[in-house]
């Protein structure tokens, strides 16, 4: 059991507690994988207009920036989210890049050793929203050498998981396994970590409770989309992003992000992926995660609404 200072952990009163027991405890025969909105679905919407899009389209639970939450006041934040009757399920910037994107594990050491100085502060807000779990992405390349770069790696997730420990939460860790259309700060001449197994094994290496895995629905179907990268890794998943694959999936090399689509009108096979993840234990939020700029372009209510439908349409009696 991880010790919490967390007093929504500890009281038993908060909602994101209550989340991250949902994917420990439940059975076939009690709610499921409820429906999650992340942020970046509706192109970073202001915070209040984001809060007011999800509630309105049906959905109980939401991902965050954790930089724009702190921006817009906690104690504001809070009452919002009460308003609304909405649970922060998971959110990005431990490690933050700038007032909404979250930064990748690898970033220059000068740039992380400034965020792990001021990383409680950001943890410490999760905590107050009664948060469970953080997220962040390993660089699928470096321009270190893969010895060098998964030694680094195991490192930071070790450092930032002691830190995640103090507050309850739970670190959960995302590969990235499209090839094309990434960020610079993804990028490298040597591969660090694409696959399951591969994130599987620096946390492994990292050996600490707090840490867990992040599955994206679409990255894994880009690295083969098999049952087994899900159920073989010894690592609990912690919480899980879905968007659907192209129609016609052709040659998944070629894919990216901006290629994503609503949960249900693609190519992924739905059932093989739900019950994969229910095989390793997983039963909790599914949190639609697009970056498609022409799904985005679409009214925000319109965007929010098929978003919903989608992710219970691809998990028959999920909750929201």
């Amino acid at each position: 059991m991880i010790a919490s200072r967390n007093p929504c952990l500890a009281d038993g009163t908060g909602t994101g507690r209550d989340v991250e027991l949902r994917s420990a405890t439940a059975s076939a025969d009690e709610e499921c994988f409820p429906a999650c909105l992340n942020p970046a679905t509706l192109s970073g919407l202001p915070v209040a207009e984001f809060l007011d899009a999800a509630r309105q389209a049906g959905f109980g639970l939401i991902e965050m920036s954790i930089q724009q939450a702190r921006a817009f006041g906690l104690d504001r934040l809070r009452e919002a989210l009460q308003e609304r009757r909405l649970s922060v399920a998971a959110a990005s910037g431990i490690l933050p890049a700038d007032h909404i994107l979250p930064a990748p594990l690898l970033i220059p050491e000068a740039f992380y050793q400034a965020a792990l100085a001021s990383v409680r502060e950001r943890l410490e807000a999760m905590s107050v929203l009664c948060c469970p779990v953080a997220t962040i992405v390993v660089n699928p390349r470096s321009s270190l050498p893969c010895r060098d770069a998964g030694d680094l790696a195991v490192r930071r997730l070790r450092e930032l998981a002691n830190a995640c420990e103090e507050f309850g939460l739970r670190l959960a860790v995302e590969a990235v396994g499209v090839r094309r259309g990434l960020d610079a700060s993804l990028g490298g001449q040597f591969s660090v970590c694409t696959t399951p197994m591969e994130l599987d094994e620096l946390i492994q290496r990292a050996d600490h409770p707090a840490l867990g895995v992040l599955v994206d629905s679409y990255h894994w179907a880009a690295t083969g989309g098999m049952p087994e990268q899900l159920t073989d890794p010894q690592a609990p998943i912690v919480h899980v992003q879905i968007a659907d694959t192209p129609r016609t999936p052709g040659n998944r090399t070629g894919w990216t992000d901006e290629m994503r689509h609503y949960p249900g009108t693609g190519s992924l096979d739905w059932p093989l992926f739900r019950t994969a993840l229910a095989a390793a234990g997983y039963l909790g939020p599914v949190s639609v995660e697009l970056f498609n700029p022409q799904l985005r372009a679409a009214p925000v209510a319109d965007i929010a609404a098929r978003s919903l439908a989608g992710a219970r349409a691809c998990f028959p009696g999920c909750g929201s």
